[in-house]
């Protein structure tokens, strides 16, 4: 990235800047919610004042706006011959104040996703979006060096940095330097380029929660024997209600559900998120469940975030967002249980 990459907004000149954006295209940002003080979700934005650039975290991750908890997938009726109708949104937008942790999420999918045979709604739904991405200050929660997307800048088009009196914005792509365009910006100088490098250096010295071994040990560890009482102490805690995975960054398991019209004479189908830890998960014709136990499903789910994908994709399917621990309502902490797993490996040499 050379000097001339990397841009300056004033903060009102940003605000002019979200204005020009929203009277062309949709802009979708981290807002505060109107009926919960404190929590924040990506949502349509109606004016430039609704952006919250101060938020630590969302309930749930931004790729609910690329696939949505329940997505209308298309119409259908009971005539002779049956008629599809797909449901497509061909309209573009913008997607703002994505943190590093959840742009290495969406970096995540784009790889799952893409894997043949390949989410074509997936990849449509990312052709349509300008991501900008949005640095940000760790709480008790994240853990994001551990994983080492504190830094990550895939696969947003513009990102912004905080600094005292605006934004330091580093352009990633030709649709990102058009955009940028709609601003008021000047180059940014040493002072500037030094107080974005102390908002970084503040960040990582502010993440508490860390691994106590390296990101690449870990799926050899969860391959070793002497886990299971670990499992099986977690999973008495665990009530199994799928909070964990709903809101991962990175999960995209799914279900199909067909919901029929009144008058019986068709219907729509709808995609919607499932968990890997609701008990009819693992269910199979004739009734096996090979999951049935509840530390077969929690063992799975770090196996899922560390070791399969880790070892199909060459990265864990875990950002280090902190939001399955935030979200559990047994407070089951996702680094405390992998730091146990470690020292009981260690045990078993």
């Amino acid at each position: 990235m050379t000097p001339r990459g990397i841009q300056i907004i004033s903060g009102p000149d940003f605000n002019m800047f979200l204005e020009a954006i929203m009277a062309v295209q949709t802009v979708i940002g981290p807002r505060e919610r109107g009926d919960q003080p404190g929590y924040y979700l990506f949502s349509r934005l109606q004016r430039a004042e609704d952006f919250a650039p101060g938020y630590k975290t969302t309930t749930l991750p931004p790729k609910k706006i690329l696939a949505s908890p329940k997505e209308k997938l298309f119409s259908f009726t009971f005539d002779k011959p049956p008629r599809l109708r797909l449901h497509v949104d061909a309209s573009p937008f913008v997607l703002l104040g994505v943190h590093p942790c959840d742009l290495a999420g969406i970096d995540a999918l784009d790889h799952a996703y893409a894997h043949p045979p390949a989410e074509m709604r997936w990849s449509a739904n990312r052709k349509r979006a300008t991501i900008i991405g949005l640095d940000c200050q760790p709480d008790a929660y994240c853990f994001c060096s551990s994983v080492g997307t504190d830094a990550a800048r895939i696969p947003c088009d513009l990102f912004l940095t905080p600094i005292d009196h605006g934004y330091l914005a580093e352009i990633h792509s030709d649709r990102g330097r058009q955009l940028l365009q709609k601003a008021n910006t000047s180059n940014a100088g040493e002072e500037e380029l030094a107080a974005a490098k102390r908002w970084r250096q503040q960040k990582v010295e502010r993440i508490r929660a860390k691994f106590d071994a390296p990101l690449e040990r870990i799926a050899d560890i969860l391959e070793t024997g002497g886990l299971t009482p670990t499992w099986k102490e977690t999973a008495k805690r665990c009530y199994s209600c799928g909070s964990c995975n709903t809101a991962c960054p990175t999960c995209f398991c799914f279900d199909m559900i067909d919901e029929l019209d009144p008058d019986l004479r068709g219907g729509t189908r709808y995609r919607t998120w499932d968990s890997c830890q609701l008990l009819d998960f693992a269910m199979v014709a004739g009734g096996h469940n090979f999951r049935g136990e509840r530390w077969q499903r929690v063992r799975h789910r770090w196996q899922r975030k560390f070791l399969y994908l880790f070892r199909q994709f060459g990265r864990p399917y875990c950002t280090g967002c902190g939001r399955c621990s935030r979200a559990c309502t047994v407070d089951i902490n996702i680094v405390d249980v992998t730091n146990q797993l470690i020292a009981a490996a260690k045990m078993e040499g």
